[in-house]
């Protein structure tokens, strides 16, 4: 840019000298020596300006050029990180492909050992009429009586209160610990009301029932239990039909023949 405003300042001038020459000898084309001078003047001025204009280009050509490295090195480094990466995620997966190839070649867990159970000739259960049955709560062992004549399971329960949550019938009581001078308090929600007559008075009393979980050999269900202070009897729970029916046989000759995950028949036969 600076060699084609040095051309045009060279013909310029030219073209002023030639106008010079040929205007001597005439009147109507006079050119002054500050006409010249002024022209001069502009023409430098108009040369700087020119000047800075190619700096700036200059400058700005800098610019892009900067910028144009500065994006070539960062796409080189993006690239760099994403075959990181890549790199990275192909050594996870082998090793993963690895673990899950190892667990699946590992020795099967041992299975854990069930309890014998006598055979009934059934699909039901064999059980005495005595067995060791687990109550949830209190998750404590209690010995029980097998009774086929009684319609519903019940359990010795003490200091029984009914009381309303939340617009629903409740009732707490309290569990003898087997064998010991502790209870367990319990709340549970009840689930109706029975009448029983009472083979003595023939009297009528209302009694709370409500849903545990037992465990009787290896039969674990959650059934319904009246709530009665059973304290004279000799066993805090009666197991009745609601737990026997379809799923267990009673041999009343025999005692603790269904044991719990764990333990052993010790089998007690009537002599």
């Amino acid at each position: 840019m600076k060699r084609a405003a040095r051309i045009f300042g060279f013909l310029l001038t030219g073209f002023l000298l030639i106008c010079f020459a040929a205007g001597c000898g005439s009147d109507s084309f006079i050119i002054k020596r500050q006409d010249l001078s002024a022209v001069s003047d502009r023409l430098a001025l108009l040369e700087q300006r020119m000047d800075l204009e190619a700096e700036k280009t200059d400058m700005l050509l800098d610019q892009c050029r900067n910028q144009k490295q500065f994006l070539v090195q960062s796409m080189k480094q993006h690239d760099d990180l994403l075959q990181g990466l890549e790199q990275q995620l192909r050594r996870v997966h082998d090793e993963t492909k690895k673990k899950l190839a190892d667990l699946e070649s590992a020795e099967k867990p041992q299975p854990v050992s069930r309890p014998v159970l006598e055979k009934s000739g059934t699909d039901k259960m064999l059980i005495g009429r005595i067995e060791k049955v687990r109550l949830t709560p209190p998750g404590e062992i209690f010995h029980a009586r097998i009774d086929t004549g009684a319609t519903t399971s019940s359990l010795d329960a003490r200091n029984i209160e009914t009381f309303e949550r939340d617009g629903n019938r409740w009732v707490k009581f309290q569990i003898q610990d087997p064998g010991q001078e502790t209870f367990y308090e319990v709340e549970k929600p009840v689930v109706r009301h029975v009448r029983i007559i009472q083979a003595s008075t023939e009297e009528t009393t209302r009694r709370p029932v409500i849903e545990l979980q037992f465990q009787i050999g290896g039969t674990k269900r959650i059934e319904e239990f009246t709530l009665e202070n059973r304290s004279h009897l000799n066993y805090q729970v009666l197991i009745g039909r609601n737990i026997l029916r379809d799923l267990m046989v009673v041999d009343v000759a025999k005692e603790f023949i269904a044991p719990l995950a764990g333990e052993k028949p010790s089998e007690k036969t009537d002599k």
